[in-house]
Order: C-alpha cells, then structure tokens, then sequence
C-alpha cells in the first residue's frame, strides 16, 4: 500500500514537472517570436524616420544663388542692332558727349564740327543728319585720310553703339581724344528732338 502510494506520488510529480517544462518552452517560444517581431521592426521604423527626416531637410534647404553680376561688355553693333541704345557714352568721359539739341544748335551756329556718320550706306540714305557724310565702320581705318585732325569730330550711328566703337579706334589710331566726340542716343535721339532736320540721300561715301 505504502509503495502504491509512493508510486502515484511520484507519477504526479512527473507530471506536473512535464507541465512546467512544456508551459516554460511555450512562454520560451512566445518571448522569441516577440523579440524577433520587434527587433525587426524598429530597425525599419527607424529607417523610415530618418529617411523622411533627410527628405524634409532637402526638400526645406534654401537654394543659394550669387549676385547677378552686371554687364560689363563693350556694346557694338550688335547690340545696337537688338534696340539697346547707347551704352557707349557711359564709359566716355563727359567732355567727348554731345547731346542731340548740342548737335543742333551747332549745327545752326555753322561750328566747324566734322560730322561722321559710321552707319550703313544704306541706312545713311534714308535719312542723316545735315551736313554729316559716312564711312562706314568697317571702312573706318582704310578712311583715316578723310577724317580730320584739326577740328572736332562728331560721330553718329543708329543709337550710340558703334559711333562708340569709332571713337575708341580712332583714339588707338593717334587722334586727339579733346576733338573727338560722339553724339549720344545717335539717330534715334536726333530724330526725337523733334526740331532736328533730317537729310535724306541716295548712297553714301
């Protein structure tokens, strides 16, 4: 009886520590499936974060330009062709500028002023100031013999541009630079005075 007692007792503890076994495996289990779901999801969640935060500080970055730098460029002929008017006398010194109504009231005193026209012949014979006769820019230097030395010279183009260029190679050549002058604003200027006559041509020289 004893023994049959004995032998219960330790087929009831048997199983209770199977219980245990199994219950601490299951819970073993559980913890490791947890560990393993959050491991991997912090990392990713993390990743996301940061991601976004590294978009926002792109996508907030000021974009940083440097100062527009002014045009320095010498004007010619082609910028007068494209309707910018006279650049060239701001870099003249104000002695060597003539202005439209100086032209003008010259002209009307009868000064001896050498007028040259540096345009196209063709833009010369659709109309010039009196008194004015043309050289072409790019016949300029083959025509230094019909420029004068001893007087002042007042060069005319369109709108100041290449009469701008004249000056600065007559000038290289050994012309005075006190006679030397250029009106500013060229035809288009002359013609807005209103009172300044103009003299229409066939061809030019």
């Amino acid at each position: 009886m004893m023994e049959l007692e004995k032998e219960s007792k330790l087929v009831r503890t048997g199983a209770r520590k199977k219980q245990r076994l199994t219950w601490l495996r299951w819970v073993a289990a559980v913890a490791a499936v947890l560990v393993a779901l959050t491991g991997c999801s912090q990392p990713k969640e993390q990743a996301g974060q940061s991601g976004q935060s590294g978009t926002s500080q792109v996508q907030s970055g000021p974009t940083q330009t440097g100062p527009t730098q002014p045009d320095t460029s010498v004007p010619n002929a082609g910028t007068e062709a494209s309707g910018v008017s006279d650049q060239g006398s701001a870099a003249l010194p104000p002695e060597a500028l003539v202005s439209a109504s100086q032209l003008d009231q010259g002209i009307k005193a009868k000064q001896a002023w050498q007028i040259i026209d540096v345009r196209e012949p063709s833009e010369f014979a659709s109309g010039h100031v009196p008194g004015a006769f043309n050289i072409p820019l790019g016949k300029l230097e083959a025509s230094l013999v019909q420029v004068a030395k001893d007087k002042d010279v007042i060069l005319v183009d369109l709108n100041g541009t290449r009469s701008f260029t004249a000056w600065q190679e007559l000038k290289s050549k050994g012309y005075d630079a006190r006679h030397l002058k250029m009106l500013v604003g060229g035809m288009e200027q002359w013609k807005s005075l209103g009172s300044g006559e103009v003299t229409e041509s066939i061809g030019g020289c």
